[in-house]
């Protein structure tokens, strides 16, 4: 039973192995074809969607598509550009819809002789690995990386609100909820109606991980305690916010519609209501897909 099962194990890797074969673009440039698609190879102006790993020889893997689940586009350039084209994007022009592909290039010759990153291993050899989903016109592959994006996006919102109503079961907080995902806790009520659109408002904000760590205060005595002042910032005071018109996360813009004037309430926001899915450049401890903890008090509502 076990010579049998080594031996069938041995004729899999023969016939993996029959699926390679190795092909040439015209700079001379070798690539592997691990499987092969419909032949049909893109034409000028047309978009591959591409799913993309690259890893070096150490194995570290510095991109990966196929684990993000967003692939990446790459447009077949005019025919005349074909002679001055790296191998590997000429590439490009010689795969098909489903085909999967591998090829290395040593990190020197990726540089192209511009300085290497304080650190960085000249001697790597990386290895990449594409896979072509689809091959469509820009139009379509607009219509198509909308849909993606939506999808993506819905199904980290689910994970974000499983997390948050862990989070307030677990810490015991009964919170009010809104359709979108945002949860919320009003600590101090306040007076008239709700803010609008359009109107302004004063707001000072200290804002958590949802670990409870610090990243941003506008009120001077908190910033100091959790470790986050800034002496630039001086002096500390409101935050003015014209609702539905400043440039600030879309859940501070839904949560400033549930507050009136005096109003004191903590917010919890998912991630696709703060940064989704990149890091915040004004916080590196943003990181991407992080939700976000704010609380907020409506100062003044002009």
């Amino acid at each position: 039973m076990k010579i049998t099962n080594v031996l069938f194990g041995l004729l899999l890797l023969l016939c993996v192995a029959c699926n390679k074969s190795e092909k040439e673009t015209p700079n001379g440039f070798k690539f592997t074809v691990l499987k092969d698609g419909d032949g049909k190879a893109g034409i000028p102006g047309q978009i591959l969607v591409l799913d993309f790993q690259m890893k070096d020889s150490k194995d570290s893997v510095w991109n990966d598509t196929y684990k993000d689940g967003m692939p990446i586009p790459a447009m077949i350039g005019d025919s005349a550009q074909i002679a001055k084209e790296p191998g590997m994007v000429q590439v490009l022009r010689m795969i098909s819809k489903g085909d999967s592909v591998m090829f290395t290039q040593p990190l020197s010759k990726l540089l192209n002789g511009r300085p290497p990153m304080p650190g960085m291993d000249t001697t790597l050899i990386l290895t990449y690995r594409l896979s072509v989903r689809d091959i469509m016109d820009r139009q379509q592959y607009e219509v198509y990386q909308m849909k993606l994006i939506e999808e993506k996006s819905a199904k980290q919102l689910e994970k974000d609100i499983v997390i948050i109503d862990a989070y307030l079961a677990e810490k015991n907080i009964q919170a009010e909820k809104t359709e979108s995902g945002l949860r919320y806790v009003v600590t101090k009520p306040g007076f008239g109606e709700n803010a609008k659109s359009g109107q302004v408002a004063k707001v000072n904000y200290t804002g958590y991980l949802l670990d409870g760590q610090c990243f941003d205060s506008s009120v001077k005595s908190i910033a100091q305690e959790k470790g986050v002042y800034e002496a630039r910032r001086e002096p500390y005071s409101p935050y003015d916010v014209t609702i539905d018109e400043t440039r600030v996360i879309s859940g501070w813009h839904e949560a400033l519609k549930l507050m009136n004037e005096g109003a004191k309430a903590t917010f919890y926001i998912p991630s696709g209501l703060a940064y989704g899915p990149q890091q915040a450049r004004q916080s590196e401890i943003i990181k991407a897909n992080s939700i976000l903890v704010f609380d907020m008090e409506l100062v003044e509502l002009k």
